[in-house]
């Protein structure tokens, strides 16, 4: 190791670097954090070139499901953190453990290739680092993503990473364009702010509130589970209930979901469909041509429009990879749990999926198994090597995938439950007594 600046570098100094970080100084392994912005958080910062921080950003995840189980959120905090909240966390844990002690900040990383070894991290700033292992963090919400329609837009458009207040909404008429959660709370805003506020959507969608029973409707789904021996039964239930207290968007005059409520990420709103419900927003189907500031949408409808919000999306960024070493448009959707590549085994990346939960016990999971998977490599472990046999057959674990819909927008999703399953026993198999060899049938019984 000693030809190598440290044991392990950390490509982002978000959420996910700063769990990583937090990890490996739990588990005594020497790292580098690789941060391109000023400071650490990731999204969550305040202001700078990394955040995505609009003034009405609360969590759509509970405090109880997004805090570091090992370090809960103070109990002040409410159900729903605003944004400064969840970032005083994060700096919070951040400082517990000195991970910017450990970071190089405004450091950009160009290109990372295997040298020695180990990886070789050329920067922008003409510097060059060295580490035995690489774990990439940068996240998932990197390239804005704008759909190109027929015709031109003459007025003011912006994408939701770009969006930081309702004040850019004041006197103007708006539309907001995309059915996620940022897109129906930045509708919220919309309608709230603007002179007039529509809302283009694709297709029809479940929606969840964000309380049921007086508790944050996560928790209330986690609680009632027990009850049911049969997902359909469930989910039925559940449907009902969000019916009952009138989150059925087709009551409202939308479409139908195409899929059923399991099969895509939820959107928690409790505010959308009241909105819609008062006039104050005005639902639209997609676009189908803009000509100048009139917007014309597949059901031949118009308006005139002075700020699209293009709330639709970003792409991945990990331009510092040489295709040869790691190509992203094939080698991502081979990621064995979503972390470990097939072609290299001092490579792994964190925070390349979803699931329908905050991110903290999930980032301790995996934060956990990338610690045990980098001291079993170290060891020279028997499981680290059925490992890498292991990870050549990533169809061998059930992550559940095949339940979401076959979208850009889910092509990370995993099933919550059955990803921790799964993550956990793996990890369990590294912890292992590490001089027993294994077979590789050992790793998946």
């Amino acid at each position: 190791m000693t030809n190598f600046d440290h044991t392990v570098g950390i490509i982002g100094g978000g959420a996910s670097g700063i769990g990583l970080a937090k990890a490996l100084s739990e588990a005594g392994l020497d790292y580098e954090v690789l941060e391109a912005s000023s400071g650490l958080g990731g999204n969550w910062q305040p202001s700078g070139p990394a955040s995505k921080m609009y003034a009405s950003v609360h969590l759509i995840s509970s405090r109880r499901n997004t805090q570091f189980s090992d370090l809960p959120m103070p109990d002040s905090y409410p159900h729903y953190p605003r944004h400064s909240q969840m970032y005083a966390y994060l700096m919070s844990v951040a400082e517990r453990y000195a991970v910017a002690a450990h970071t190089r900040f405004d450091t950009r990383v160009l290109r990372a290739r295997p040298d020695g070894g180990g990886w070789r991290c050329e920067l922008a700033d003409g510097g060059v680092r060295r580490y035995a292992h690489l774990i990439v963090a940068n996240g998932l919400l990197r390239i804005p993503l704008v759909p190109k329609f027929e015709g031109h837009f003459d007025g003011e458009s912006v994408h939701s990473g770009d969006y930081r207040s309702a004040d850019q909404f004041r006197g103007k008429r708006v539309l907001v364009v995309g059915g996620g959660n940022s897109g129906c709370d930045i509708a919220v805003d919309a309608a709230l702010n603007a002179d007039a506020a529509f809302h283009s959507t694709r297709r029809g969608y479940h929606y969840m509130p964000k309380f049921v029973d007086g508790r944050p409707t996560q928790e209330w789904l986690m609680d009632i589970a027990p009850k049911f021996t049969d997902a359909q039964a469930y989910w039925d239930h559940v449907s009902a209930v969000f019916k009952l207290a009138g989150y059925d968007g087709t009551d409202f005059g939308l479409p139908a979901p195409d899929h059923r409520i399991d099969a895509a990420h939820p959107i928690m709103n409790s505010q959308v469909l009241y909105h819609i419900g008062h006039g104050d927003l005005a639902p639209r189907p997609d676009i189908r041509r803009i000509d100048g500031r009139t917007v014309e949408f597949t059901d031949g409808s118009r308006e005139q429009i002075d700020l699209i919000l293009w709330a639709t999306g970003f792409r991945t960024d990990l331009s510092f990879f040489d295709p040869a070493d790691f190509d992203a448009r094939v080698d991502l959707d081979r990621l064995f749990l979503r972390m470990v590549p097939q072609r290299h085994d001092n490579l792994l990346f964190v925070g390349y999926l979803n699931t329908p939960s905050g991110l903290g016990n999930v980032l301790n999971i995996t934060a956990r198994f990338v610690a045990a998977c980098l001291s079993a490599r170290i060891a020279g472990s028997d499981n680290f090597r059925r490992l890498q046999q292991l990870k050549q057959q990533p169809e061998r674990l059930d992550l559940g995938q095949g339940r979401f819909m076959d979208t850009d927008r889910h092509r990370y999703e995993v099933d919550l439950w059955k990803y921790i399953r799964a993550v956990n026993f793996v990890t369990g198999k590294l912890l292992d007594g590490a001089a027993q060899p294994a077979p590789v049938e050992a790793l998946t019984a």
